[in-house]
Parts: structure tokens; C-alpha cells; sequence
């Protein structure tokens, strides 16, 4: 029984041991954030650097946006061809649109705000 005695001692002084080095070993070791710091202080850096880019970028948009949109003319010149006459006109923000009508039927012109034709529809009646 002895030996047996001797084993539990052992152990017993081996398991106190071992908790005590667990534990000294935890005390010892930082923690996570601790250990990571280097790699959040980049991360913090990288996004802080995105958002300043990104701010940019966005500022920037707007900007040329802005710079975009100018007044239109206050006249415009338009030649109508011989034999068309027009019909209706209206005009928007995105420019106008004319109703001609024609010896071959009548059309449709759409009008930049510069008074530059950018698109004709034709009508023609069978």
C-alpha cells in the first residue's frame, strides 16, 4: 500500500504541479488583443485610409456632377426644312421635343438642351 500511497502522492504533487504551472503559464501569456496588437493597429490604419480615399472618391463624383449641369441656352436656332411646319413642342431638365409635321408624314425630334438633334421618329400613315 505504500506503493500505492506513493503513486497517489506523486500524482497528487504532480496534478498541483502541473495546475500551478497552467496557471503561471496564463498569468504569464497576454492575452489576444494583446498578442494581436501590431495587426490591429494595420487594420485600423488600412481603414482608416479607405475611408479618407473613399470620402474622396465621393466628393469628387459630386463635384464633377455638379459641374456637369450647367444652364441651357437662353436661345436656340433651328433650321426646319422647306414643307414641315411644327406641330407641338415641349421641353423638360433633358431637353425638347418637337412634333414636325411633313409632305411624307409627320416626326418626332428630340432636342439636347443645347438645341442639337439627337434622335428622329418617323410616322407614316398607310
Amino acid at each position: 500500500m505504500q506503493a500505492g500511497d506513493s503513486r497517489i502522492g506523486d500524482s497528487g504533487t504532480g496534478d498541483s504541479g502541473t495546475g500551478d504551472r497552467k496557471i503561471d503559464e496564463t498569468e504569464a501569456r497576454p492575452s489576444a488583443i494583446v498578442r494581436n496588437l501590431g495587426l490591429i493597429k494595420a487594420a485600423a490604419i488600412v481603414m482608416g485610409g479607405l475611408i479618407i480615399v473613399l470620402t474622396a472618391v465621393v466628393i469628387g463624383t459630386i463635384a464633377s456632377r455638379l459641374a456637369k449641369m450647367s444652364a441651357p441656352p437662353e436661345t436656340i436656332s433651328l433650321t426646319i426644312p422647306d414643307g414641315r411646319s411644327i406641330r407641338s413642342a415641349s421641353a423638360d431638365e433633358a431637353g425638347f421635343v418637337l412634333i414636325v409635321d411633313g409632305p411624307d408624314g409627320s416626326e418626332i425630334w428630340r432636342l439636347s438642351p443645347a438645341g442639337e438633334r439627337e434622335q428622329t421618329i418617323r410616322i407614316v400613315s398607310e
